[in-house]
């Protein structure tokens, strides 16, 4: 448009027999103009009075002046004057103004949320590059919300007649995903294919199945993704959606172009910078990448690899070490060259460990979570993250930052850790139901950071919460009564006895339960030792001594109950050892957690001697992370129990099965054997123990909404029997929900549903259980 006007302009003036072409502008004029400013538009123009008349600033003077959006046309002539100067005069044709804009035909998306996506307001100029964008957002929100065929047209006519811009909308139906298909794939399934997809098929009340044309092209990314990390470089992924007739739902078809899988052809440890000494030969380097000549390259081993030889120089004190790894592809052949680059640094040394935010909390506290970063030695990169978990898992800060200070260049390197201080103590007052316990009444006082030493100076220091707090010992006092079972407790542990790896803990405790045959009371208590071996493995050593007393028989209660009736007195001493590598305490997603105990009872005297020991194993998998780091779990669980000495054991300290907490599907004790009655001599419903469990179960965790909502598969099986074995096996199979509400606590809803697919005779099942705590504070 502005060489047109330049062409206009110098063949108007060649005919006058001039040139105008470094002629002096005498005069800029702008003609056309009627709602926009005249100062606006000068500001645009570089051709000035005085100046040389040049062509190539008028045509950019053009385009500065299109580009303000006003006008439809902009030209630009030249006349001559008799001078031997020339006037410069610009021609515009100023753009309609809106009257109003407006949206019709709208139900699912509201005028506000439509018109906000329009960048036109009544009285702007009806710029048709605008008015084409606001239509474009428009179809574009419509598809992300399922409306594929949703039509969006604008009133042209009415926008010529009287400046009033309209957006008509047809909605037409949502579309629903009938059908998700893949074309072109053939090294891997369907199912596979389909398991990196978000876009889910329509399902009554379960699955809503909108078609996403934003969740469309970020599933078609993760499947091309999904190729890539698994060597196929150049593996790229289309979609199409096939409408049906009534418009309503849809067939999405992914299109695979799958491409070679490339291979690793060599492994090049890129050469040091000049001047610096590498710490590691290439050899040991490549003892830990996890890729080899001849193996699929993939992304993911990549970087891991990556992560692996940074973590290995992180741990000599290269605390800025930075290792990168790049595929190099043959030009003909589908191989690539693994490029591993290092660059060093050099090695720190821990200076001086600064900490700051603990107005409570001793110092020495916060010491014990740090890893890697001992005064006068070397830094291990690794622990700058083990400390930051061990904080957060220690449920005593709510943030803990570690941050390196000093120059990468300086062979010292101070730290400052800073945490914010959680509250620790709390006193509730509320109420539990479960299906294995019934309903339960709680006082509860507890304090996960108390100094047994720091006692108050004052009244209003005890009650404002500052005394006996900071040195990271536990205590807790719960009082909880209940109509079937009541628990009264008080504990106190110490996890670092003289600031050694050594820890304390002891309790007191009552307990009664009504059971239908008999009441039972326990009245014990227990001190441990244990110590700490790193942060894996730990052991303890516990005693205990504790009276039971068994009352209120009835006639039919079985005859191993009235063989202990009365008060008996129990103690053990115990030993026990934990190989613990989760990465949380509350909601493990991957690592495993080992148990092993045993112990024997009567080794202080007694009613009783015998012995137990019992052997647990927990594995947990991260097999899913989605955008809002909420991760699906499989764990696998594993426990064996066994009462070697045969009739030994009284009925209340035999081992029991069944319940929400360990057999899903059972009733709380609902497996196992059942006792003789005592007054017919006939078996009878009540649950005696036995002295050999074996169980095992497997369970899926997914979210569902946020972090309130989960669900879960199951299935539980096992066997508990008096001689070691897998006779009279049992299997259930269940599904069910976990809410977790911040006000509730870390657990306080699980509801259980479960199907017991074996059981022996005698078992008492029970399809629903649950467990419930509501906390009034």
């Amino acid at each position: 448009m502005g060489l047109t006007g330049l062409l206009y302009s110098t063949d108007r003036a060649n005919a006058q027999g001039i040139d105008p072409q470094d002629r002096p502008i005498s005069e800029v004029r702008v003609d056309g103009l009627e709602n926009v400013s005249e100062q606006l538009v000068r500001n645009q123009i570089r051709s000035l009075v005085g100046e040389p008349y040049d062509a190539r600033t008028v045509e950019l003077d053009i385009v500065r002046l299109t580009h303000l959006g006003r006008f439809d046309k902009v030209t630009a002539r030249v006349e001559p004057i008799d001078d031997g100067s020339v006037a410069l005069i610009f021609v515009v044709s100023e753009q309609a103004l809106l009257t109003d804009v407006q949206v019709v035909g709208n139900k699912a998306i509201i005028d506000q949320t439509i018109l906000g996506m329009v960048l036109l307001r009544p009285g702007d100029p009806a710029d048709p590059y605008l008015i084409e964008q606001g239509l474009n957002r428009i179809i574009a929100e419509y598809q992300n919300k399922g409306y594929f065929v949703a039509d969006i047209s604008i009133d042209r006519e009415l926008l010529k007649e009287s400046n009033i811009l309209i957006y008509r909308v047809r909605e037409g139906p949502r579309v629903k995903i009938k059908g998700i298909r893949f074309e072109g794939n053939t090294r891997y399934t369907h199912k596979q294919l389909k398991s990196k997809l978000r876009s889910k098929e329509y399902f009554p009340i379960l699955q809503k199945g909108d078609l996403n044309r934003e969740q469309l092209e970020l599933d078609s990314a993760g499947v091309r993704d999904f190729y890539r990390s698994r060597g196929f470089l150049d593996a790229q992924v289309g979609r199409r959606i096939d409408l049906s007739p009534n418009e309503k739902d849809a067939v999405v078809v992914f299109l695979i172009e799958e491409g070679q899988q490339y291979l690793v052809s060599r492994i090049r440890i890129q050469a040091p910078q000049e001047g610096e000494k590498r710490l590691l030969p290439d050899a040991q380097v490549r003892q830990y990448l996890l890729l080899s000549p001849g193996d699929v390259y993939t992304a993911d081993k990549a970087t891991r690899s990556s992560q692996t030889v940074q973590d290995l120089y992180g741990q000599l004190g290269f605390l800025d070490v930075r290792v990168g790894t790049s595929a190099l592809p043959h030009e003909n052949e589908a191989l690539v060259d693994l490029v591993v680059t290092i660059e060093q640094g050099i090695p720190s040394v821990v200076g001086k460990v600064s900490i700051t935010g603990n107005e409570l909390t001793r110092q020495k506290v916060v010491l014990r979570q740090v890893r890697g970063m001992d005064p006068g030695r070397r830094f291990d990169r690794t622990g700058v993250d083990r400390t930051r978990r061990r904080l957060a898992d220690g449920r005593l800060f709510s943030e803990g930052t570690v941050t390196i200070l000093g120059d990468p260049y300086d062979g010292t390197r101070d730290v400052l850790i800073d945490v914010t201080e959680a509250t620790t103590g709390s006193i509730s007052f509320g109420a539990g139901i479960s299906s294995d316990a019934g309903v339960l009444g709680a006082i509860d006082l507890s304090q996960r950071n108390f100094d047994i030493t720091d006692t108050p100076q004052t009244p209003k220091e005890f009650l404002s919460g500052r005394a006996f707090r900071g040195a990271g010992q536990s205590f807790a006092l719960s009082l909880q009564p209940g109509d079937e079972v009541s628990r009264y407790s008080i504990s106190f542990s110490e996890p670092s006895l003289l600031e050694t790896d050594y820890t304390f803990g002891s309790s007191l405790s009552f307990f009664e339960r009504e059971f239908d045959d008999y009441d039972e009371e326990r009245t014990g208590g227990n001190v441990s030792f244990g110590r700490r071996f790193g942060d894996v493995w730990s052991a303890s050593t516990s005693l205990r001594v504790t009276g039971v007393d068994i009352s209120t028989i009835d006639p039919e209660a079985p005859v191993d109950v009235f063989a202990v009736m009365g008060e008996s007195d129990l103690t053990g001493i115990g030993f026990g050892v934990i190989r613990n590598t989760t990465d949380s305490r509350v909601f493990p997603t991957r690592g495993n957690r080992w148990e092993f105990n045993v112990e024997q009872v009567g080794a202080f005297g007694g009613d009783y001697d015998f012995s137990k020991i019992s052997s647990e194993f927990r594995q947990f998998w991260t097999v899913d992370e989605d955008f809002f780091g909420r991760r699906t779990v499989l764990s696998w669980r594993v426990k064996a129990s066994i009462i070697p000495e045969d009739g030994e054991a009284p009925f209340f300290e035999r081992l029991y099965l069944g319940g929400q907490s360990s057999f899903r599907g059972f009733e709380f004790r609902g497996v196992g054997p059942r006792g003789i009655q005592a007054d017919t001599l006939t078996p009878g419903d009540e649950a005696v123990g036995a002295e050999w469990l074996l169980t095992t179960g497997v369970e899926y965790n997914f979210p569902i909404y946020s972090e309130v909502l989960r669900a879960v598969f199951f299935t539980d099986m096992g066997t508990l029997t008096d001689d070691p074995g897998v006779d009279d096996w049992r299997v259930s199979v269940g599904t069910g929900l976990r809410v977790k509400i911040p006000f509730f606590g870390s657990a306080p809803f699980a509801l259980d549903i479960a199907a017991p697919l074996v059981k022996q005779d005698g078992d008492q099942t029970q399809v629903l259980s649950f467990s419930l705590d509501l906390p009034f504070r």
